[in-house]
């Protein structure tokens, strides 16, 4: 039998660079030369991300919130039902009246008054800014007549002699439906909507801290941590909001007061400074609002460090979601009848999405320790190290929670911090846990060790490593 020759070529195939155990090869080197078993696999998931789950739970919550008050929630009064005494004025009759809300009672404004008439015993006047919102244009006071069904969009305005006029902003003089002949009255309308308004707050922060403080337990099978938290979540969102509302409204009032006198004709009627004002004063209420958005882990997990991202990720979305909600409005269509429904789903919502999202990326930039999962049921997600002491097992009640492996123990490892230094510790001297493949007791972690419990696989990764 011929000796092999020395020159001859050694062939690879694409299946040997392909196999497992160059890897394995590779890894055993490294640990070798004292290298760390840093993975560079990028299969994982991305949106176990912790700022994308945040941001879908929130936005998710707050828009459900939306559907939940948007039905009872009028910007304007609505009065339906036929027209009883009517009286138009051939020649406009100008009143002066007390703009909504002016802090100053000199600042008076006039109104041309086209008609006055009652809708189901309610008065109410006509200027020539009411909008015809069968035509589009102007209403012609022509078009009225006692008898006639319509729908009116009023508000109240205080005249000079301190009297309160309910003044048409819109109104449908060919409504969809038959008008009721009765309901409440525009005063009790004007009240259930205030209260509303009051509420939104509350509901909005109690759905939202709902769904962030439950999203983790969620996403990792961990029913009681996800019920838990979730739970403390919607407490403090709901008394958090209710409380910060009226804190929020103390500054915002005296804001949008401001703001409704400075007119401009820029945005909403507004100039240039009165609509910087409002949206100031919006982003500043929601971002009280977001302070109690984000606590309901943090507090139900008794961790300081959960419970920092959530105020400072909280306030940071509501600002920002504040800050878009008036521009959302401007770009409405001022065609249909006067509603900020558009602007109301579409800037809480944000509000929602910006406060998860906010959370998430404080935990990004200022967490100091974390796990990667690289392989498993969760692979890509990361689990922040938010304690001194954290277990890792198989039971719901451990920290880490690795689910549906036969493998792993109940308390398998446990994670102890040590002034800076992070250290991993096998609970059962047959379960060991394998640190850059070699099976340890305890080893103080270093920036990229892979960490195999069971079928899981961690990489373990530090701030500035």
């Amino acid at each position: 039998m011929p000796e092999p020759r020395d020159d001859a070529p050694i062939r690879i195939t694409a299946a040997d660079v392909s196999a497992s155990h160059v890897d394995d090869l590779l890894r055993r080197q490294a640990n070798l030369r004292g290298d760390t078993g840093i993975s560079r696999d990028h299969r994982g998931r991305w949106w176990y991300q912790s700022w994308f789950l945040l941001m879908a739970a929130g936005g998710i919550a707050a828009f459900l919130s939306w559907a939940v008050i948007e039905p009872h929630f009028d910007d304007s009064v609505e009065v339906a039902g036929s027209i009883g005494k009517l009286e138009r004025h051939e020649e406009l009759r100008i009143q002066t009246v007390i703009k909504p809300r002016q802090t100053d009672p000199k600042k008076l404004v006039e109104l041309g008054i086209t008609a006055d008439l009652t809708v189901r015993g309610e008065a109410i006047v006509t200027t020539i800014g009411t909008r015809d919102l069968d035509t589009g244009k102007p209403l012609d006071p022509a078009r009225l007549a006692p008898g006639l069904p319509v729908l009116a969009y009023s508000e109240p305005l205080m005249t000079a002699d301190g009297k309160t006029v309910w003044v048409a902003e819109a109104v449908d003089t060919t409504p969809a439906s038959a008008v009721p002949n009765d309901g409440p009255s525009q005063e009790q309308l004007q009240q259930r909507s205030q209260t509303l308004g009051m509420l939104i707050f509350a509901l909005t922060a109690a759905f939202i801290g709902l769904a962030i403080g439950a999203i983790d337990g969620l996403v990792c099978r961990m029913w009681r941590r996800a019920a838990l938290s979730g739970l403390v979540g919607l407490s403090v969102g709901a008394v958090g909001g209710l409380v910060l509302s009226i804190v929020a409204n103390l500054i915002y009032a005296p804001m949008s007061s401001f703001a409704a006198g400075q007119e401009g004709g820029l945005a909403g009627g507004l100039s240039a400074l009165g609509f910087a004002v409002q949206v100031l004063g919006r982003s500043f209420a929601w971002g009280l609002a977001g302070l109690a958005m984000g606590l309901g882990q943090g507090i139900a997990l008794r961790s300081n460090r959960l419970l920092l991202f959530g105020v400072i990720g909280g306030v940071a979305g509501g600002v920002l979601g504040g800050l878009l909600f008036d521009p959302i409005d401007l770009l409405r269509n001022q065609a249909g009848p006067p509603s900020a429904w558009l602007s109301r789903m579409v800037g809480i919502t944000v509000i929602g999405m910006a406060v998860g999202a906010m959370i998430g990326i404080v935990e990004l930039l200022a967490r100091d320790a974390w796990l990667r999962m690289e392989q498993g049921p969760l692979a890509g997600k990361e689990f922040l190290v938010f304690k001194d002491v954290m277990r890792i097992g198989s039971s719901a009640r451990s920290d880490i929670y690795l689910f549906n492996d036969p493998l792993v123990l109940d308390h398998h490892a446990t994670l102890r911090t040590s002034g800076e230094a992070i250290e991993i510790e096998s609970a059962n001297q047959a379960k060991q846990v394998l640190v850059n493949d070699r099976a340890v007791r305890q080893a103080r972690l270093r920036h990229g060790d892979r960490i195999a419990i069971g079928r899981t696989v961690f990489v373990y990764q530090q701030r500035g490593g």
